[in-house]
Formats: C-alpha cells, sequence, structure tokens
C-alpha cells in the first residue's frame, strides 16, 4: 500500500472515529436531557404556587363573569355578570364592592366570609389536592378526568358553599381538566346528573359552573385595579342621586323592560316618602330590597323563564311587605333610615295609624299591621327598642325618662302581637307548654331569672299570699309573658280588653266596672315589652318601669285612663314581705 493510500486509510478510519465519538456526545446529551426532565417532574402544586397574574373567566353562576388576580399583590378585581352592576375590588384583607356612581360602594374589613372566590384558592384548592405530576399530565395529553368520589368532593364544597349548585338536587359525576403546556389548568368542566331535573336545566348548570382561566401580566391587572379604583372616585354624593338614577343601577330590577314596571315602582318610592313619612334612605333601602328579592326570584334557569306580569306579581309582594311592621323588607328599611331617634320611634306608630283616643289609650286602626311571623325575639323588636333608648340616652350616656305616651303605650300591642304569635303557632295544652314549644322551635332558652313582684299585685290593704305569677322572657329580655303557673295559663290584659270594632279597644272605665277581680288582676299583672333589659338598670327604670307608674307630674304618668284607675286600688307587694318562688323551669314542680 502506497504511503499516499495509507494516509487516505487514515483519514477514513479517522472520520469514523470522529463519526463514533460525535454519535456517543449525542447519546450522552439526551440521556442529561432526560435526566434533567425527570429532575424537573413539578407538582402540580408548585406550578399554581408560581402563577402569579391569573384571568378567570366563569359561567354566570359564580361572583361575576372575570376575576382578574394579582396572587402575590393580594389584589383581585371582579367584573359583574352581565346585567349586574357590581364590581368588587381586593386589597389585601378588604374588599370593596362598587355599585355604579349613584349607588355608592360598601367595604369589607375581611373579604373571607363573603366572597372567598376574591382568594385563587378558591378554584386552585381542588385541583391542588389531585397531586398530579407534570409528567402524568404531559402522559395524559394535558387532560385530566376526575371521577373518584373523594376528589370530586373537593370541587363540590367550595361550589354548594357560595351557592352555584345545589347538592342536594344536583351531583358532578366527572370532572374534565384541561392544561396548557406549561400544565397550568385552563378549563374545568363539569359534567352533572339529576334524578329531579330536566337534560336542558342540567345543560344549563353545566355552562354556569364552566371555568377558564388565562395567564396575563402584571401591567393587566394593575391596569384594571387602576380604573375601578378611577370609577369609585366617581361616586355621587348621596344628596344628589335621585331615584330613576338609582334605579337604572339594580341589576334585577333593570332586567324588567316593561315601562309600566318601572312607572308603578317610582310611584311606590314617591308613596313611601310622601304619605307613610320615610326618608330618602330608607326609601333606596326599599329598592334594594326589591332588587335583592327579583334577584332570588329570577335566579338561574327559571329565571329567564319569567313573565312580566309574574315582576309585576312581585313587586306587589314585596310592596305589601315594606307595609307590614316588622318584616324584613320594613325592618331593613327601618334599619337603613336616618331619621332622628325619637321621630323614627313615632313613625312606626303613625304608620299603624296610631292615635290617643279621648280616654288616654293608644288606638291603632286603619293603617299597616304587625307582620304575622314576626317572633317575639325579632330583629325588628330588638332594633325598635335600640331607637327608643337612643331617642332618650344623653350625651353623657345616661337616660332622660320617657316622655311620649304613644311610644310608652306602643308596648301593649307589641305585647298583642307577641302573645296571638305564640298561641297561634304553636301546639300545647296550655300557654305555657305553647311558649316553651316556640322556645324549642328556635333553639333557645327562655329566661326565668327576672323577679315578678310587679306582676303580682295585690288589693289595697290586702294580705300578700304568695306569688302565683311568673315572668319569663325571650333571651334577649325584651319580650315578656305572665304565667299563672297553677293553670299554665297566660296573665294578658288581652284576654280582658274589648273592641268595639276590629281594631279600636273599648277604653271607658265603665266598660269593665262588671269585670270581676281576677279580670282587673289581669290588666295590672299583664306582660309588659321592654325597652331595655332589666340589667341596663337605669335605662330599664327611665323607659320602663317610672312611665307606668304614678309620678308627681301628671304628664310623667303616661298610662292610659283604665289602668290609672286600677292602679289606684291594686298595689305591688313591698319588697321586705315578697319572695320570688319560681326563678328556673324545676320550680313550676315544687
Amino acid at each position: 500500500m502506497s504511503f499516499a493510500n495509507m494516509g487516505d486509510c487514515m483519514k477514513e478510519k479517522w472520520k469514523i472515529a470522529v463519526a463514533f465519538l460525535v454519535l456517543g456526545v449525542f447519546i450522552v446529551a439526551g440521556n442529561l436531557r432526560v435526566s434533567a426532565t425527570e429532575s424537573e417532574d413539578l407538582f402540580l402544586k408548585d406550578i399554581l404556587d408560581d402563577s402569579t397574574y391569573v384571568k378567570a373567566i366563569l359561567g354566570g353562576g359564580y361572583l361575576g363573569k372575570t376575576i382578574l388576580y394579582d396572587v402575590d399583590g393580594e389584589k383581585t378585581v371582579v367584573y359583574p355578570n352581565d346585567g349586574e352592576h357590581k364590581t368588587i375590588v381586593r386589597n389585601g384583607e378588604k374588599a370593596t364592592v362598587f355599585y355604579g356612581k349613584y349607588r355608592g360602594k360598601d367595604e369589607h374589613k375581611d373579604y373571607r366570609d363573603l366572597f372567598p372566590e376574591l382568594d385563587i384558592s378558591f378554584f386552585y384548592d381542588p385541583v391542588k389536592e389531585l397531586g398530579l405530576k407534570m409528567s402524568e399530565i404531559q402522559e395524559q395529553n394535558y387532560q385530566i378526568e376526575v371521577t373518584k368520589q373523594e376528589q370530586i368532593e373537593n370541587f363540590l364544597v367550595p361550589l354548594s358553599f357560595v351557592g352555584v349548585i345545589d347538592n342536594e338536587m344536583f351531583t358532578i359525576s366527572q370532572i374534565d381538566i384541561l392544561f396548557d403546556e406549561a400544565c397550568r389548568p385552563i378549563e374545568i368542566r363539569f359534567h352533572i346528573t339529576s334524578d329531579v331535573a330536566q337534560q336542558d336545566r342540567i345543560t344549563y348548570l353545566e355552562q354556569q359552573l364552566n371555568q377558564k382561566f388565562e395567564y396575563t401580566t402584571r401591567e393587566v391587572v394593575e391596569n384594571a385595579f387602576s380604573d375601578v379604583e378611577d370609577e369609585i372616585a366617581q361616586i355621587k354624593p348621596f344628596e344628589e342621586v335621585e331615584v330613576i338614577d338609582y334605579i337604572d343601577e339594580l341589576s334585577n330590577v333593570v332586567k324588567v323592560t316593561d315601562e309600566h314596571f318601572l312607572l308603578v315602582l317610582q310611584a311606590q318610592t314617591e308613596e313611601l316618602t310622601d304619605r307613610a313619612g320615610w326618608d330618602k334612605r330608607a326609601v333606596f333601602a326599599y329598592l334594594e330590597a326589591v332588587d335583592n328579592k327579583f334577584g332570588q326570584f329570577a335566579k338561574g334557569y327559571e329565571g329567564e323563564q319569567i313573565t312580566q306580569e309574574e315582576y309585576l306579581e312581585q313587586l306587589d309582594r314585596v310592596y305589601k311587605s315594606a307595609h307590614l311592621v316588622g318584616s324584613d323588607v320594613y325592618t331593613y328599611m327601618f334599619e337603613s333610615s336616618e331619621l332622628k331617634a325619637k321621630k323614627k320611634a313615632l313613625l312606626v306608630i303613625e304608620q299603624m295609624g296610631g292615635y290617643l283616643d279621648e280616654n288616654g289609650m293608644l288606638q291603632l286602626k286603619d293603617g299597616d299591621e304587625f307582620y304575622l311571623s314576626m317572633e317575639p325575639h325579632s330583629v325588628f323588636l330588638e332594633d325598635y327598642a335600640q331607637c327608643v333608648r337612643d331617642a332618650y340616652q344623653k350625651k353623657n350616656k345616661t337616660y332622660k325618662r320617657l316622655d311620649d305616651t304613644m311610644i310608652h303605650q306602643f308596648r301593649m300591642y307589641i305585647d298583642k302581637h307577641n302573645i296571638e304569635y305564640v298561641r297561634n303557632n304553636f301546639d300545647g295544652k296550655t300557654d305555657y307548654e305553647k311558649l316553651k314549644n316556640y322556645a324549642a322551635e328556635f333553639e333557645f332558652s327562655l329566661y326565668y331569672g327576672e323577679p315578678s313582684r310587679h306582676h303580682n299585685k295585690i288589693q289595697k290593704d290586702s294580705a300578700f299570699d304568695g306569688q302565683k305569677y311568673d315572668k319569663i322572657l325571650t333571651p334577649n329580655r325584651l319580650s315578656e309573658f305572665i304565667i299563672n303557673v297553677e293553670t299554665g295559663e297566660f296573665v294578658t290584659e288581652w284576654d280582658v280588653l274589648k273592641t268595639k270594632d276590629t281594631q279600636t279597644v273599648m277604653s271607658k272605665d265603665s266598660s269593665y266596672k262588671k269585670e270581676k277581680e281576677s279580670s282587673q288582676k289581669k290588666v295590672v299583672d299583664t306582660e309588659s315589652f321592654n325597652y331595655a333589659p332589666a340589667d341596663y338598670v337605669e335605662a330599664h327604670q327611665m323607659l320602663d318601669v317610672l312611665p307606668a307608674s304614678p309620678a308627681k307630674e301628671k304628664k310623667l304618668y303616661l298610662e292610659n285612663d283604665l289602668k290609672k284607675l286600677l292602679k289606684k286600688t291594686w298595689k305591688s307587694p313591698e319588697k321586705k314581705i315578697y319572695r320570688e318562688k319560681y326563678r328556673k323551669p324545676s320550680d313550676y314542680l315544687k
């Protein structure tokens, strides 16, 4: 072989050697890449924890149609569902609900109890609980089917908590989760079954539950946050807001496009102002109540089927509720009103047709009535008692003596309602059994601890022969009931007082001259609603006790003529001879 051929041969061998060497490098490099991939097989939880700026696009069942999250900055912006006017902003622990430049805003110190969706964990935690790795998601071609019941339950619990799904009517049978190439969820679909709902309703709910996610930038979220803050800064001062402007921002009301409906609603607001005497805050509260009721009435799938006539019927129901003292609508208006306390306390009585007759007795006629389902421990009665306390509390926190006869005597009509409520709504052989069943229904304990001396009166110059009647109160110690321990019946003036029509009480003392002593005793020993619990010692004395007691100044003795007459011959036993026998239920058996 020539030297030249030997050189060519060596060249070929080197080429082969180099080729093998390069191939080896590629193989090693390939192995290194596989090892690197395996070392980066992250858990889905870690991937989601690194997702800082997220946009959720949601079905109509959630808090809003779009939610933007700055996870690390603890900021969230919620844009309202179609037809709604409610943008929500979270900044740290706080949340602001912006209703529009006319309706203003509400601020909340802690968003969690009201709006759990303001934290991305509401959507992410159930996905994290799946315990998935990147490799598992990739192997399934970026689509995971969730069918295990315990995993489905992790999604169902938060959804049912915020009311997106009724878990008694619907069941989630499967959840499909789609991921992007970075193994971040981009869509979550729910498959629903039901034994009672029709298929079109099931399909509707599946659309309402749908969740989509996009991964955005800091700039997008910050701009959105800034825009909403600018809108909030444009809120109109309350005194400049007109009813029609307010109505235009009520999400559920504006769904009703019928012009006649809006005219009726405006006429109602005028009546509530001009005839009923409510202030602007209370009238706007009525509009909020209408909107809220419509939101419940026209919610979800059924809401899309409601006719204009049904909307008008619902409006009429809400309006009637605004004239039932103690209903949820009336209570909301009362709480929202900014009238001065004494004027507000009197307004209720005036709305009920209250006036003092020729015998100094408060009559309620041809006006609003008590809501029949108002419980003796109701929020309204607590609100009203607080209103009276506010009206008579001085700047130094002491109390003036109640000086208005109508406010004082209004208590007897609250008593009448409470007595009728217990008697008409609960079973029992005696009033006392019905009272105990009322307490059991609402799962609270009646209070037996207050003295009953003023409800065991004796005739003047008669000897006191022991306690016969006992006072029992609701837990807030405002509503009270007097029990004849021997018979279990209520001791109440309303078993004695007569009416000459369905509303007017006969107030002349001559109407009761022939009544037996036992009936007279019921009038003077009767129950008496308290504007202040007895442990509010000064307030109770000034607002409840003294106005019902004879005074040197006649104008401070606020009882009607019948009670004034009877109290001349019936007196409370002296403290030194009175002994309280009944302080707990078991004492009744002794």
